[in-house]
């Protein structure tokens, strides 16, 4: 055996040795060793009685824990009815008339609720009489009610009047949140109920005749009434006056939006009724059914008319006597004109009845426009919307401020007009100017004198006598309106010295292939009349151009836009007394091989877009392209054919 082996089991001999030992000295009692077989058998309950404790603990925390989850829920929602919200009350109703609603609110869950509050919407035209109890905040519909016990309840009544518009459809919305007492979160309720306007306690009528003459005086009356318990307040009633329809000027009643007549109503008690009255005549010319429209209502927040009450009405309109019909360079409709526009006015009139005409006088009536449409501001006379002393006419008629008349005495054939005989008056006239012309139409000077015009309207009107009937009849053609346009416009150039022969430019001239030459560009955007809003001048620099920076601006922004190589002079507002605005800015040109013997390209056509704010009328100008050809530049005058190095 080896010497490592031998050690080795010796040392394993000494080893158990001493455990043996250690083991003796443990166990060993009054120097005697106990049965260790007997202390096993006794070892093993105590160890179950262990294991049993530790599996009873584990079952009593996992339990701990369910009954928590299972108490206050944490992860699940609410299950079961909670809050339940009824509304009550009428689903259809008449606009105007007080109605009653009725609120109802109830806990239904198995238990109290800790916190419950109520949020209760009406549509914006429902106008509140009365409610029980009070909301927390004046004018907002809201509760709260704290904590609720099983089975608490209550209602909220509410009256008030609907006054939105005939045959539409709205809702009442009540929104609920609630915590259940055993909850840590909170859960919502919610109850709506629709409603349909299908009457309305405003009733009205229109009365017109059966049937009309082009010329005969005519009235259209609107009546209104009150039907309701309470006073009605804010309403206003539109009638839509039928195509042809020539009102009196002379009217007073409400204002005109186009053909729409608008009328403020004053308050309208209980029973109470109005009328509105509108008298004119059916123009020359038209024949067939006519309709009017008329309603009654009140304005959303938003402006919109919520109409409450319609009413509708026809008539028929005859054939008349004389036919007239009014052309003004071509057209037959209303436009905007520039100052200083010739007017070519041409009047058909024909006999259409079986009769004779007899004693025919025609008028036609040029009629000033200003703010307001009236004749004058303050006490001083519009001007004349045309120059008189210029007209030229082809049938001699005769002038008498801004009317010019035709009867037996200028043409002969008025005396007596026999069936469908017919003829055309015809002459041309320049509207106002803004400049001042002489005879040679040389300008002379500016016309400082338009005040407060506008435009002018157009009306022709004819009086006769039917046959041996002895009847006057007057008829009106329907009024043409013009509305002068802005004389506002951009005028544009490029520059490579001042207009003093100074230097702003640089580079060589003329330009070279390959080297780059600077100019300057000045936009001025001029006008006499009328003014401008939202401004916007805008031009696109060509390929071998570059923009370099702005050099001065009088009002307004100017930039550039990369991406679209264009070039933007925005300006808000262009007052009526400032009649001029500049901006100038720098290019540079870079001309190559396909430019040799050529002006070159500086700017593309520049555009003009704004808003007359006189006539509310948008308006777009344009002016020409600008190049390298400056004949009014004395330093770059025949300069600006691209050479070659």
């Amino acid at each position: 055996m080896k010497f490592s082996e031998a050690k080795t089991q010796r040392t394993s001999k000494t080893g158990e040795d001493e455990i043996e030992k250690s083991l003796e000295a443990i166990y060993e009692e009054d120097g005697k060793m106990p049965d260790l077989a007997t202390i096993e058998a006794h070892r093993r309950p105590y160890l179950l009685l262990v294991l049993a404790g530790i599996f009873t603990f584990v079952a009593m925390l996992v339990t701990a824990v369910w009954v928590g989850f299972l108490l206050f829920k944490p992860f699940r929602g609410f299950q079961g009815e909670g809050l339940r919200i009824t509304i009550d009350g009428p689903d259809k109703v008449a606009l105007g008339q007080e109605n009653t609603y009725f609120i109802n609110w109830q806990n239904m869950a198995d238990e109290p609720l800790a916190a419950a509050d109520l949020r209760v919407n009406f549509p914006s035209d429902f106008a509140i009489m009365g409610i029980d109890p009070d909301p927390v905040t004046p004018g907002l519909l809201n509760y709260s009610f704290g904590s609720l016990p099983y089975g608490g309840h209550g209602t909220i009544t509410v009256r008030g009047i609907f006054t939105g518009a005939l045959g539409t459809k709205t809702a009442i919305q009540v929104v609920g949140n609630y915590r259940p007492a055993s909850f840590n979160s909170d859960f919502e309720a919610l109850s709506t109920r629709a409603i349909e306007y299908t009457g309305s306690v405003i009733e009205g009528y229109l009365d017109v005749p059966l049937k009309a003459l082009p010329g005969d005086r005519i009235v259209l009356t609107y009546g209104i009434l009150n039907r309701g318990t309470v006073p009605m307040k804010g309403l206003e009633s539109r009638m839509t006056i039928p195509t042809g329809f020539v009102r009196d000027t002379t009217s007073t009643i409400g204002q005109f939006e186009g053909d729409v007549l608008r009328v403020s109503l004053p308050e309208l008690a209980a029973g109470a009724s109005t009328t509105i009255t509108l008298s004119g005549t059916f123009s020359t010319g038209f024949s067939g059914d006519a309709v009017v429209h008329a309603e009654t209502g009140k304005l959303s927040e938003s402006g919109a008319f919520l109409p409450s009450q319609k009413s509708e009405a026809n008539l028929s309109v005859l054939a008349g006597d004389l036919n007239l019909k009014l052309v003004v360079n071509g057209l037959e409709v209303d436009r905007s004109i520039p100052y200083g526009e010739i007017q070519h006015v041409s009047l058909a009139y024909e006999n259409t009845s079986p009769e004779e005409l007899k004693d025919v006088t025609i008028r036609l009536l040029l009629e000033p426009d200003a703010v307001g449409a009236s004749s004058t501001v303050g006490k001083k006379p519009l001007p004349s919307p045309v120059d008189w002393s210029r007209m030229e006419q082809s049938s001699s008629g005769t002038v008498s401020g801004n009317t010019i008349v035709w009867d037996k005495r200028s043409s002969p054939s008025f005396e007596r007009l026999t069936p469908q005989q017919e003829g055309i008056l015809e002459f041309s006239v320049p509207a106002l100017s803004l400049v001042i012309v002489n005879a040679s139409g040389t300008v002379i000077g500016m016309n400082t004198s338009t005040g407060g015009l506008l435009g002018y309207h157009l009306i022709a009107e004819a009086k006769m006598t039917l046959g041996d009937t002895k009847i006057v009849r007057t008829i009106r053609t329907n009024p043409m309106q013009f509305r002068f346009r802005t004389d506002a416009k951009v005028l544009s150039e490029a520059r490579y010295s001042s207009e003093e022969g100074a230097p702003i430019g640089t580079g060589p001239l003329p330009p070279v292939i390959g080297q780059a030459t600077q100019y300057r560009i000045n936009w001025v955007l001029s006008k006499t009349v009328h003014e401008l809003k939202n401004v916007k001048i805008s031009a696109e620099l060509p390929k071998r151009v570059n923009w370099v920076a702005v050099s001065t601006s009088t009002a307004g922004q100017l930039t550039y836009d990369v991406g679209k190589r264009m070039v933007i002079w925005s300006l808000n507002r262009m007052p009526n007394d400032i009649s001029e605005e500049m901006v100038s800015f720098d290019v540079r040109f870079l001309p190559e091989e396909v430019d040799v013997g050529r002006f070159g390209q500086l700017l593309g056509e520049i555009r003009l877009e704004a808003t007359d704010a006189n006539i509310g009328e948008p308006i777009v100008g344009l002016s020409p392209r600008l190049s390298t050809d400056l004949q009014d530049d004395e330093l770059a005058k025949s300069k600006g054919v691209v050479k070659k190095p």
